[in-house]
């Protein structure tokens, strides 16, 4: 195979990859937006993820139905959140550390 070549194969299934994450991660929203399972919750912490921007993660601790409690990644959270807020949420039936603000 030739060096041209190579480099388009790489750059396809870059490509490809990139698109699978970006169908999953949708999907997840929409579960969560359609068949999520709503609670009340704690924002536990908040941690910047970023090397030389800031890029802050935000958690929440929340009780699942089952009475499992759960900190969980906050996918759509405000800048004015605080550690000890509490906030309404919804998360995923299956995917319980995947949480979603309810906006109101």
């Amino acid at each position: 195979m030739r060096m041209e070549t190579k480099g388009v194969v790489i750059w396809v299934v870059f490509l490809v990859l990139c698109a699978v994450v970006l169908f999953v991660a949708r999907r997840i929203k929409k579960q969560i937006e359609t068949g999520g399972i709503e609670t009340t919750g704690v924002i536990s912490r908040i941690t910047d993820v970023g090397a030389e921007d800031i890029d802050l993660r935000y958690y929440a601790r929340y009780r699942t139905e089952d009475g499992e409690e759960i900190e969980g990644v906050l996918s759509n959270p405000s800048s004015d959140l605080e550690v000890g807020q509490r906030v309404r949420l919804k998360y995923h039936p299956k995917l319980k550390q995947n949480a979603r603000i309810i906006k109101e």
